[in-house]
């Protein structure tokens, strides 16, 4: 009996089975048809190698357009916030415009104003053009150093958000948040008032609402003409 190993069997069957089994070369027809399925499976790896990178780019694509930055704003409230907190950050930076009778000058009349108190510093109060609206706007500043503006435009046209509305104290205006600014914004006869400054955290929140309730019950805003 003779001892050999599996993998010693099986090369001397191939052997014997090469050398005593019959060759035939293949149909002209059938080398033909498998080069021709050969072919088709290379073009068909080719096309699914594009697709594969069309969709790469496609999806990378999509990813870099939700990461632009958003149109801008067409709702008229929301331009209105927009260029309201726009002119209180040019105040921030730059300061309020020095301006002789400046109430005069905005078309808007004060029967009463607020001057200050111990919690807020009167600093200023300037003519202001904004969406084509000419008002006036009166900046205090707090004991910790927040830049309070107060707006008044005519009112036409311009809805006070009734979704938006809170209860602060006997009133109702809406408040209204825009890119790390809070506005509070409400009506007085035909004119539209605003509050704006940068205290947006629940605690600044707070002391904002007691900041409204002082402008709003001492100043009385009315159209000069």
């Amino acid at each position: 009996m003779t001892d050999q190993t599996p993998d010693a069997s099986q090369d001397a069957l191939g052997r014997r089975l090469a050398s005593q089994l019959p060759r035939h070369r293949a149909p002209a027809h059938l080398r033909a048809a498998v080069l021709r399925t050969a072919g088709r499976s290379a073009a068909t790896g080719r096309r699914a190698a594009v697709l594969a990178s069309v969709a790469t780019a496609m999806v990378v694509t999509l990813l870099f357009v939700a990461l632009l930055p958003k149109s801008a704003p067409t709702d008229p409230l929301e331009l209105l916030i927009r260029a309201v907190v726009a002119e209180h950050s040019r105040t921030v930076m730059w300061g309020a415009r020095t301006v002789l009778n400046a109430v005069e000058e905005s078309g808007i009349g004060l029967a009463r104003q607020f001057d200050g108190d111990d919690r807020l510093t009167f600093v200023n109060a300037e003519p202001v053009y904004i969406m084509r609206r000419r008002g006036v706007a009166l900046h205090y500043r707090d004991q910790d150093g927040h830049l309070i503006t107060y707006v008044v435009l005519p009112g036409q046209g311009v809805p006070v958000p009734d979704r938006k509305r809170v209860q602060v104290d006997r009133f109702r205006p809406a408040l209204l948040r825009d890119d790390g600014f809070a506005t509070f914004m409400w009506r007085q006869g035909e004119l539209v008032c605003l509050l704006v400054s940068d205290m947006v955290s629940p605690t600044d929140i707070e002391n904002f609402k007691q900041y409204f309730v002082r402008v709003r019950t001492a100043t009385e805003p009315f159209p000069a003409y």
